[in-house]
């Protein structure tokens, strides 16, 4: 099969399953991957070898995109208006599932401390699309919506942190192994990627800034704002510092300077068919034999993250003195998993290729599971919070 062929049947493919959930009301995500699963190399071949090929460079663009959209959120002043019941719940709901995930791969499983860290730090992450959809399918509005919406734009952010600081961990973990020097050696060397990440992040913000008062067009602006993407994640693979934590520092930064949309407008003349290559390409690359061999701690990793954003956003509430139902029920609106969890989990099967394909699966499988149950438990948070009849 010819590759432009091959890709001009996945595109129209993912785009009519888009259209057949719609009808059943289930995220775009949960159609893509599923697409991406039936149409790859295991089940009708539909997707070019060569395509399954450049899929890491599709993954990286998409989550770069996605990163730097999620800086747009951190713009300063929004924050301070947030408050302190959204910024300790968030921080207690995805600490909470990361320990508690960390914990139940160490102990129930006896994996690694290397795979443990990355599966706990993919669990802190949530859906921000499904959680809106809901919201907007239903016109949900007050207090719990308002905080709802908060803890998921801080959500993903913490995710990519803790997400960088495990990585960069593991990576070194998976080198020189898991004594107590190279614990602290590996803790070392992700606190400096970190630094590396906000250095490289700021400058290239700085950069784009100034760089485009030159810019007249909108078309123009396109091309520039591509260019100053790609241009981080490239350097951010050639320094081996996380990409995502750069790309969403750019955007952050660039929302707190500019305090233009533009700059994140333009994108998204484009970004529909990366997401939806980036989502279908996830699923093409799903090995259907593995699924069976991390049955057990999918299941698990299912259940314990549930458990440790419930555990965690009701700990943040009684803290932050929320009111009965935030504590009670905010933890439904946290289930759904998506985009961030399942890109962040291709680059761990990429970058630590002796455990990836484990954790790959079982993020992919669960992914589908969370989609399926989550925007059901979001709704059901919202009617029990009162805000939606």
């Amino acid at each position: 099969m010819h590759i432009l062929f091959s890709l001009g049947l996945v595109l129209l493919g993912a785009w009519l399953s888009g259209k057949i959930v719609k009808l059943i009301s289930l995220p775009l995500v949960t159609a893509y991957i599923i697409f991406g699963i039936i149409a790859g190399p295991d089940v009708i071949n539909l997707v070019h070898r060569d395509l399954i090929n450049v899929s890491p460079l599709i993954s990286s663009i998409g989550l770069g995109l996605i990163a730097f959209n999620i800086g747009q959120n951190f713009i300063w002043s929004d924050i301070k208006k947030i408050g302190k019941m959204v910024a300790v719940i968030a921080l207690f709901e995805s600490l909470g599932a990361y320990v508690l995930v960390t914990l139940a791969a160490r102990y129930i499983f006896s994996l690694g401390w290397a795979p443990s860290l990355c599966l706990g730090a993919l669990s802190s992450a949530s859906a921000p699309a499904a959680i809106m959809m809901i919201i907007k399918e239903y016109r949900a509005n007050g207090l719990f919506t308002g905080t709802l919406l908060g803890i998921v734009a801080f959500d993903d952010a913490l995710c990519l942190i803790i997400l960088s600081i495990s990585l960069a961990m593991a990576k070194t973990i998976s080198v020189i192994g898991a004594s107590d020097i190279a614990v602290l050696h590996a803790l070392l060397f992700s606190i400096g990627s970190i630094g590396g990440a906000l250095l490289v992040g700021i400058i290239l913000a700085l950069l784009i800034k100034q760089i485009s008062y030159f810019v007249l067009t909108r078309e123009n602006l396109l091309i520039f704002m591509l260019a100053s993407i790609f241009i981080g994640i490239g350097i951010s693979e050639m320094l081996e510092i996380p990409l995502l934590l750069t790309c969403m520092i750019m955007g952050a930064v660039i929302a707190n300077i500019s305090h233009e949309t533009k700059y994140f407008d333009v994108l998204h003349e484009i970004d529909s068919p990366i997401y939806l290559l980036f989502f279908v390409f996830a699923g093409a690359n799903l090995k259907l034999n593995a699924i069976s061999s991390v049955g057990a701690i999918g299941i698990v990793y299912f259940v314990v993250r549930i458990f440790g954003k419930f555990t965690g956003s009701y700990i943040g509430g009684v803290l932050s003195d929320a009111p009965a139902r935030i504590r009670k029920y905010m933890w439904l609106g946290l289930v759904p998993q998506a985009g961030v969890a399942l890109g962040a989990a291709l680059m761990v099967r990429d970058q630590l290729p002796q455990f990836g394909e484990m954790i790959f699966t079982t993020i992919v499988t669960t992914t589908v599971a969370y989609e399926l149950l989550g925007p059901l438990c979001a709704k059901l948070a919202l009617k029990k919070a009162g805000e939606i009849a």
